[in-house]
């Protein structure tokens, strides 16, 4: 994905596909039948260097994103978790998300 990154944000194209496939399977592990994200797959595109959200993209031919806050659980989690955001497209997030934490990143 080519694409301008602002901090904190960084994408994860120079990681391995051992390191994509585990974020794709702690997503699939924690969320339940009731998240808006049960059954689709997704791989991740980026981190934020702040906490623990990744932004993944939604491979289910929406074009849409989704930043998530993985908690690390060993288990399928309730309901808000783990937390989501979901965005029409990767401008979508860019522009609002990605602007945001990086104008607060900047104070």
């Amino acid at each position: 994905m080519s694409a301008e990154w602002l901090e904190p944000w960084w994408p994860t194209d120079a990681w391995t596909d051992d390191q994509r496939d585990g974020f794709a399977r702690q997503l699939k592990l924690e969320v339940g039948p009731e998240h808006p994200l049960f059954n689709i797959p997704a791989r991740v595109v980026g981190r934020h260097g702040g906490c623990d959200d990744a932004l993944f993209e939604l491979l289910d031919n929406s074009g849409r994103f989704a930043v998530v806050h993985l908690t690390w659980a060993r288990s399928q989690e309730r309901m808000p978790w783990p937390g989501h955001e979901i965005f029409d497209s990767f401008d979508a997030f860019a522009a609002t998300r990605m602007r945001e934490d990086h104008d607060e990143y900047n104070l």
